[in-house]
């Protein structure tokens, strides 16, 4: 039942996030589309705001935030609407950086590579080769999302923004998809001694770790 209720929100939360890249690039493509598009932008963020200020030790004073937040964003909806496509950016943005964040940050004197960690939950202890190769494969990743956050940038202030709301909302996600596969491809090549563990068991040993930071976040 556990790994059924986990196969459900996982198919929930891609289906969402799908949408969610439908209705935007629709709306960065359709004339008169801005209120539309400025919608599947805020909810979002609008939701996973309520659900942080729920969850609070500070909720008594968080939950009139978020309401006021509302209210403020529907008194400047008409400029939003205007230059979505902006919130659209910063939102894309945010995200890969985040990203970057999260694996760059554990590079740092003193910290453990996140890839590191992801390889301890499948091998245990990690040999030096091991932790030399997922060390190195962190810093990949986080110039990967930095190089995403780049070209998207790029892209949306030199191009026309139906460019770069496909590269946004049709290529991320294919890339960073890729991005694993190749990583997943090379470990045969940079450690060919080494028991490799199966992309399930990777991606599981991703989704535990960051539920654990999450977890010790809150």
């Amino acid at each position: 039942m556990a790994q059924l209720k986990r196969i459900v929100s996982g198919a929930a939360t891609v289906g969402v996030i799908a949408a969610c890249e439908l209705g935007t690039h629709y709306a960065a493509s359709t004339p008169g589309a801005q209120g539309f598009g400025l919608a599947v932008v805020l909810a979002p963020l609008l939701l996973l705001t309520l659900a942080a200020a729920a969850r609070s030790a500070q909720r008594a004073w968080m939950l009139p935030g978020w309401v006021c937040g509302c209210v403020a964003l529907w008194f400047a909806r008409a400029p939003l609407v205007r230059h979505f496509e902006w919130g659209a950016y910063f939102e894309h943005l945010a995200v890969t950086l985040i990203m970057a964040f999260a694996f760059g940050r554990t590079l740092a004197a003193g910290q453990r590579p996140l890839c590191s960690q992801f390889a301890a939950l499948v091998h245990g202890k990690l040999t030096p080769a091991i932790a030399h190769y997922t060390r190195r494969i962190t810093v990949a990743w986080t110039a990967f999302f930095l190089g995403i956050a780049a070209l998207s940038t790029l892209l949306f202030v030199a191009a026309p923004v139906v460019v770069w709301s496909t590269f946004a909302n049709y290529m991320t996600l294919p890339l960073v998809a890729a991005m694993f596969v190749a990583e997943h491809a090379w470990r045969r090549v940079a450690l060919p001694d080494v028991q490799r563990p199966s992309m399930v068991a990777t991606a599981r040993a991703y989704r535990h770790t960051m539920h654990g930071r999450a977890g010790r976040a809150q």
